[in-house]
């Protein structure tokens, strides 16, 4: 995709919801293969608002760490962010994302790997810093991005913290991505626009593994990648760190709902639901915490998108890494509202549902 069709999806308010990851992932050279809950994060040039972490409001001891105030703070946009999509009929709907502080509890101190590695390429250099990983295969990992000549990418975005690249443009390269031994990773980068300038990008990676029984027994690349030549001679090159070996994983806490599984870590949030029908939309995604507070990762009614992954695996997995970290020490419970949807002889119903894990 040119960068002019990249900024005419940006700027348009005519479309639909899913269109922010198809805009990214053709930016990057990649196929859209995301499922679930894709969001319209491409309309987030119109605007700024509020947020703080639900910690379930205990005082801890907490780990001071450039990791955790880099990956889990707001990457230079204050509390939260809001923009503006309209749909098909004309009406406007307004979204926010809160972000979290970058604090992190004493409990995390030792879930910081080094990774020091880098990959060049087409003139760009990619320096893969610090990771934290969770059992889920979700977590992130800050990298910088740079080239003397300066770093080919869409400004709007950037002022609102999404990174995105274009890698068909002459002198570019596409968006970083990640791999789990020859398996790719859901993945979306930001940039942190305090620390970013045009010929470094400091930012981070949120990640989702696709299959997190095979994917964690593998180690990690990290990748670039950009076009040759045109038209039928164009070749897609990519390049790619050398492997990192994943250390420990940071734990993760199982909640029940009858059968009905949920694994939650600091990173990420993990339902295994296996009967809700031929498609199930999740509307409201909520943890609550001892002292009745609540963090909610997602609220489609509200407009709410705490996240920066969201996806549905073909296993009936559903995956979610929220901007802020959760307090899982001092989680009750977690609440998903959605619809189920089942067709019977040729007609479609559907109905609401709430499961609450504890």
């Amino acid at each position: 995709m040119k960068s002019n069709q990249i900024k005419q999806a940006f700027e348009s308010v005519q479309a639909d919801s899913d269109l922010a990851d198809r805009v990214l992932y053709a930016a990057a050279g990649e196929p859209l293969r995301r499922k679930g809950h894709a969001k319209p994060l491409y309309v987030a040039v119109i605007g700024c608002l509020a947020g703080v972490l639900a910690t379930g409001g205990v005082a801890y001891a907490v780990v001071n760490s450039s990791y955790f105030a880099s990956a889990w703070g707001n990457h230079g946009n204050g509390e939260s962010v809001t923009w503006t999509n309209g749909g098909s009929s004309g009406t406007k709907y307004t979204y926010t994302r809160e972000f979290g502080d970058g604090i992190a509890p004493q409990s995390l101190e030792g879930a910081v790997q080094k990774v020091n590695l880098s990959v060049d390429g087409n003139g760009y250099t990619l320096d893969i810093h610090e990771m934290a990983i969770d059992e889920n295969g979700c977590g992130a990992v800050t990298f910088t991005l740079s080239n003397p000549n300066g770093v080919n990418y869409y400004k709007p975005a950037a002022e609102l913290g999404e990174l995105v690249l274009y890698g068909e443009e002459e002198g570019g390269v596409s968006t970083p991505s990640m791999n789990f031994g020859e398996e790719w990773a859901d993945t979306r980068c930001t940039i942190d626009k305090d620390t970013s300038s045009d010929a470094v990008i400091n930012g981070t990676m949120y990640f989702a593994s696709w299959n997190r029984d095979r994917d964690l027994r593998h180690a990690v690349t990290w990748n670039i990648s950009w076009t040759e030549g045109k038209g039928e001679d164009a070749k897609v090159i990519e390049v790619s760190t050398p492997e990192f070996n994943v250390g420990a994983h940071v734990d993760t806490k199982e909640l029940r709902s009858d059968d009905s599984p949920l694994e939650i870590s600091p990173f990420s949030i993990q339902t295994h639901i296996d009967d809700l029908g031929y498609e199930a939309v999740d509307h409201k995604l909520t943890v609550t915490y001892k002292d009745g507070s609540e963090q909610i990762i997602e609220d489609d009614d509200a407009g709410a998108y705490n996240f920066y992954v969201s996806m549905g695996r073909n296993s009936g997995e559903n995956i979610w890494v929220p901007t802020k970290l959760i307090d899982v020490d001092q989680v009750v419970s977690v609440t998903l509202e959605g619809t189920r949807c089942t067709s019977t002889g040729g007609a479609e119903t559907s109905e609401p549902f709430t499961i609450v894990y504890s």
